[in-house]
């Protein structure tokens, strides 16, 4: 039968999964890779290590070798600024999306171009997440790095360089850098971070092909030469492809180290302040959707403050009392809805009755509290219900966290069983290179799934909870304006 590999180029690992045509799982592994963390809000990566990390992978999977694939497709982690010479080589450590230095460049860009819809063609926060503040920080601090660098692309990209030497990215993992409309480079906002617009690559849609795998790669990686490789699309959207929401028009909560937050929707001019609204040109569908900045980073902190592994700490909230405290997850700022990296977690409402247990009931419940919010600001503004919510997560298949995912969000859930569903949809992207529509493919390579439906009482639980966690999230917002306040009056 024909095979698909899907490469999935993440936040701390590589992992890939080769499909066949029935979307069964051959085989899959993954290979993990350092992360470097420097006060400063510094969070690098090295992109040699992503590379190794494949060779990895590829190595322990011998089933590529005797079922090689008919095609390959990427994904990745995104926004990650990745400085490349004319040779793919890098300039300079990958800055993550979760590197926060940027933080006075937003501001300034922020305060310069306001509105960033016209430029950017989807309202794209003045992050210190996102590229423009990260390519200002670069020119202002490592202004030498310019003449050196040809290409600013994703770890996906990266990749996608070293198999066939294409350089090409898709329009949305290059937002900031590109307008996502027309894949043209912004260039009155990229010389405002003193960079040229050649910097910015060739844009194409993710489902197309950058090339094939070259003679020297198929050397290096033990791959056939000659396999076309698609240009790919960020992690989040893979996920949306292999959960079947551009089928279904369906909302989503995709729970990693943050959680992606968002639905289809009906109308393309729909926006809600504070989420992505993504255009046709780059999805088969518009969409509204946000990151959030925490999500199993919050998860695997308080393992940390109630003194247990990640792996135990559903059991150990299983073991909850009827009430816990309200959690804001916003450990290292927050981006959807916020887009504030100052603002910080709070707990509300602790009590002499709340131990270690009502810590990790607070904690799980308030990322899925998070997303609810977000999903809730959808609603609000666009009218539009959500009959069905597709979730994904390495918590799905324990009971605990599927019983706090119902009664926080409050939703009708449809739970994908698959760890590895990035990958796959990369797989999907994979299978389009032969002609086949990306609805055909989701379809038949789409994960296994069950729905599970809330009760009266999770109804109940999920209203309340929101109301607090709203709350919550007012007065974390107050918090952070008071401390400028009596930060800028002790200057």
């Amino acid at each position: 039968m024909t095979t698909y590999l899907g490469v999935d180029v993440g936040t701390s690992a590589i992992r890939i999964v080769l499909l066949d045509e029935s979307g069964a799982v051959i085989a899959s592994t993954s290979s993990s890779y350092e992360t470097q963390r420097r006060p400063g809000g510094v969070v690098e990566q090295d992109p040699s290590t992503w590379s190794d990390a494949l060779r990895l992978a590829l190595a322990a999977m011998p089933e590529v070798q005797s079922r090689p694939p008919a095609a390959i497709g990427l994904c990745g982690q995104t926004p990650t600024v990745v400085p490349v010479d004319a040779h793919g080589q890098p300039t300079y450590a990958a800055l993550t999306w979760q590197d926060s230095r940027a933080s006075r460049e937003a501001l300034e860009l922020a305060e310069r171009f306001g509105d960033p819809s016209p430029l950017v063609g989807t309202a794209l926060p003045w992050s210190a997440a996102n590229m423009p503040a990260k390519l200002l920080w670069l020119s202002r601090h490592e202004p030498e790095l310019r003449a050196r660098t040809h290409a600013i692309i994703q770890p996906k990209d990266f990749i996608g360089m070293e198999l066939t030497g294409s350089a090409m990215s898709d329009p949305w993992s290059s937002k900031g850098l590109c307008n996502v409309v027309d894949g043209a480079p912004i260039t009155p906002l990229l010389e405002a971070c003193g960079w040229s617009s050649e910097i910015c690559p060739t844009t194409a849609p993710p489902w197309t092909t950058r090339g094939s795998v070259s003679a020297s790669a198929a050397k290096s990686y033990g791959l056939p030469e000659g396999t076309p490789v698609t240009v790919g699309a960020s992690d989040a959207f893979t996920e949306m492809f292999s959960a079947g929401v551009f089928v279904n028009s369906s909302a989503f909560v995709f729970s990693g180290t943050s959680s992606i937050v968002g639905t289809a929707v009906r109308d393309p001019h729909a926006r809600v302040p504070g989420l992505f609204n993504v255009p046709t040109t780059c999805a088969p569908s518009p969409v509204l959707y946000g990151p959030t900045q925490s999500g199993g980073a919050a998860l695997a902190w308080v393992s940390r403050l109630v003194g247990c592994d990640v792996e135990d700490l559903m059991a150990l909230a299983a073991t909850s009392g009827p009430t816990w405290p309200t959690f804001v997850p916003y450990l290292s700022g927050e981006r959807a809805p916020l887009w504030d990296l100052d603002v910080r977690a709070l707990f509300l409402g602790v009590d002499d009755t709340h131990g270690r247990a009502e810590m990790a009931m607070s904690v799980v419940s308030g990322v899925f509290l998070a997303a609810r919010h977000i999903l809730t600001l959808i609603v609000e503004t666009t009218r539009e219900e959500l009959p069905e919510v597709q979730v994904v997560g390495r918590g799905v298949g324990d009971s605990t966290w599927e019983k706090i995912a119902v009664q926080s969000l409050g939703l009708p859930l449809r739970f994908h069983d698959d760890t590895d569903m990035s990958a796959r949809g990369s797989a999907i992207l994979a299978r389009t290179l032969d002609g086949t529509s990306l609805a055909v493919a989701s379809e038949r390579l789409g994960a296994p799934s069950r729905q599970r439906n809330p009760d009266d009482g999770d109804l109940i639980s999920s209203r309340r909870l929101l109301d607090h966690f709203r709350w919550a999230s007012d007065a974390a917002v107050r918090w952070r304006e008071y401390q400028t306040d009596q930060s800028g009056a002790d200057d």
